[in-house]
């Protein structure tokens, strides 16, 4: 990938972005070396391509539409079927002597794993969730530890979604004010990079449910040191008051989707699109409820897919009966990973 090209891709991320799809070789892999599966996001495959740097190995690249791993699993493009068609096509079954795949385990909540064997003889198993923790993975002898099946919305994540995240929203209205408003740009520009860092950073301290109330109350403290600040100098706590009501516009921008990209909770914007009717949004939303969790004991055996490939932790360890138990049920954000993995159709979402 050019530089150009992992920019584009970096820095609108939200959009699709196609990698090359197919059997890749990485190092010098033989008839013996394990097969990665991933999507074909460019990013994605750049940094499965990083984590197996010094090791040699196969990896298989699925035709998900330029999407990553989540999203495309989340929003049905990243199925079954998608992983099938990439075995067939690159002949993997000619290529190495063993019948085991590793799948992402973001690819959770989209990939039937049954019917991959059923159609290829390809056992399946699912990875760490990190593409940089496959090496110890490996090391481990392919167990994973609760820290590689957890998805960290840590300072890391957030650092690396801040400007891919918020930069296509800065872009579409710095354009806008560059052509109708260039007074107004730079005003603009300081206070989204300024809210957007701001809301990043605090986004488990400040007090509301949502993202977006985070982003509302973040205008409102903003607006009123502002304000304060106005009353002060000048006398008139009002004496910018067309950029105090248009700060409560740019913190919401800057916040859009706070609360699905850099916390472990539900995405307002799905809920928002999904209490308006909309059961599909291109690749990135489809129809899937977005309820908490529910058990249904009986139909459990304790197999422990569940907690095999949930992301947030939401299940504990067996119980005298061998059945799951929640360990933070209140976290589950309906990612329907759990529902696809359960053999006994023992959990739903509600």
């Amino acid at each position: 990938m050019s530089a150009t090209s992992f920019l584009i891709g970096y820095l609108f991320r939200w959009l699709p972005h196609a990698s090359a799809t197919g059997l890749f070789a990485v190092g010098n892999p033989d008839d013996l070396s394990p097969v990665f599966v991933t999507a074909n996001f460019s990013l994605t495959v750049r940094r499965v391509r990083k984590a197996l740097r010094g090791r040699d190995g196969w990896l298989l690249v699925a035709d998900t539409k330029g999407i990553n791993v989540w999203c495309a699993a989340a929003g049905g493009v990243f199925t079954a079927n998608r992983v099938i068609d990439a075995i067939k096509v690159s002949r993997l079954a000619d290529r190495v002597r063993h019948r085991e795949i590793i799948l992402p385990a973001l690819a959770a909540s989209g990939v039937d794993r049954e019917a991959i064997s059923r159609e290829t003889g390809f056992h399946s198993v699912f990875g760490p969730v990190h593409a940089q923790d496959i090496p110890a993975y490996m090391n481990a002898d392919r167990e994973k530890s609760d820290a590689m099946r957890r998805f960290r919305f840590d300072f890391k994540h957030k650092l690396d979604m801040f400007v891919p995240m918020n930069f296509p929203l800065y872009a579409v209205v710095a354009i806008v004010l560059a052509v109708v408003g260039r007074e107004a740009l730079p005003w603009f520009t300081a206070v989204f990079w300024g809210a957007a860092a701001f809301l990043y950073l605090t986004v488990d301290l400040i007090p509301a449910k949502t993202g977006w109330g985070q982003a509302f109350i973040s205008a409102a403290l903003f607006s009123s040191v502002w304000a304060g600040i106005d009353w002060i100098a000048a006398g008139d706590p009002l004496a910018h008051w067309g950029r105090l009501v248009a700060s409560f516009g740019v913190f919401f921008v800057a916040g859009f989707d706070l609360a699905g990209t850099v916390s472990p909770r539900r995405s307002d914007a799905e809920k928002l699109m999904q209490r308006m009717g909309f059961t599909r949004f291109g690749s990135q939303f489809s129809e899937r409820q977005l309820g908490g969790i529910a058990l249904d004991r009986d139909r459990c055996i304790g197999c422990g897919a569940c907690r095999e490939v949930c992301p947030v932790g939401v299940y504990g360890e067996l119980d005298d009966d061998r059945k799951t138990t929640f360990a933070a049920q209140s976290a589950c954000f309906g990612c329907g990973a759990c529902v696809k993995q359960c053999p006994e159709n023992a959990l739903r979402l509600v």
